[in-house]
């Protein structure tokens, strides 16, 4: 029994991409189906994004665009060069340098592996595709996933993620690359999704991984699940290591290392220095913000103990 295949330039690119994955360990010459499948799988969600702004951008005479060969396939598609430009010029798409550059080498590469003599070291080979994909899968997100073309959850785009992540070499050029970026950020969190330490934390609703690229949806559920381990510490008799934050009330305020803390909610990052506990009746020691005055600190009161002290 034979299988029918239905797949369009968007399933049919990450398809090429992720069978690309399969062989970039390899360190003979089955390396070059990696470089040979990722080539067509970018030139296939490039002419994606070509056909989301008109169907006829991909045939490569415009004059000779006819819908009928676009379903029938009979028809010769844009080339690299003009692909590029259209979509420059056309769409709109603003692409990083690096990747134009990495996309250049590819296709000039796969030209030889597919026509010519073709001779290059495994580690170049290798070291070249994994550097294209550190700057592809963020133009992926920001092209495809944002503009509603590619579904995040799509599974074949998930999968090639999740082979990244463990993937160390990856890894490696991928914290290179944003290593200037995270420079400027004063505090990092864990990535629940990728485990890395990339995580920009504004507040609940902004939360920005560098490595994943993207903004990680329910971090603070999610970042909770992954690295706080309330369970063990009420199981064996303690306290959660989640407190009432001072600021908003939510039970989200945690100790992260020395004297640091942060609330996953709103965002608050004070020190030690900026907190003491409340020694008031009602509020058995909750963390408040830490009172100066000219005579030096004074005493601080949560508003539940304050409200107390009124009603005397």
């Amino acid at each position: 029994m034979s299988i029918q295949f239905n797949l369009n330039l968007l399933q049919n690119g990450m398809h090429f991409i992720s069978k690309s994955l399969e062989t970039i360990k390899n360190q003979d010459e089955d390396l070059k189906y990696s470089l040979i499948n990722l080539h067509a799988g970018t030139q296939l969600l490039l002419k994606e994004i070509l056909f989301q702004e008109h169907w006829s951008l991909i045939f490569s005479n415009l004059e000779k665009a006819d819908k009928s060969k676009l379903v029938s396939g009979d028809f010769a598609s844009v080339n690299h060069e003009n692909l590029i430009t259209r979509l420059k010029n056309v769409v709109g798409v603003e692409f990083d340098n690096e990747l134009l550059e990495k996309m250049e080498w590819l296709r000039k590469e796969r030209n030889k592996a597919e026509h010519y003599h073709f001779v290059i070291s495994s580690d170049i080979l290798k070291s070249n595709i994994v550097k294209l994909f550190t700057f592809l899968i963020p133009f992926i997100n920001l092209e495809l996933v944002e503009k509603g073309f590619l579904e995040s959850e799509d599974s074949t785009y998930l999968e090639i993620q999740e082979y990244l992540r463990s993937f160390d070499d990856y890894i490696e050029e991928k914290m290179i690359v944003i290593e200037e970026k995270l420079e400027e950020i004063e505090l990092l969190l864990d990535c629940p999704i990728c485990s890395q330490q990339t995580v920009e934390f504004i507040d609940e609703s902004d939360a920005h991984c560098y490595f994943c690229d993207k903004n990680i949806e329910n971090f603070t559920t999610q970042y909770i699940e992954m690295f706080v381990d309330t369970y063990s510490h009420i199981k064996d008799g303690g306290e959660s290591p989640l407190y009432e934050c001072p600021d908003c009330d939510w039970d989200t305020f945690l100790h992260l290392y020395d004297d640091q803390y942060i609330c996953l909610s709103c965002g608050i990052r004070p020190t030690q220095d900026d907190l003491t506990t409340c020694p008031g009746p009602r509020c058995n020691e909750r963390f408040v913000f830490r009172n100066e005055s000219k005579m030096g600190f004074e005493a601080s009161f949560c508003e539940n103990c304050m409200e107390y002290f009124k009603d005397l």
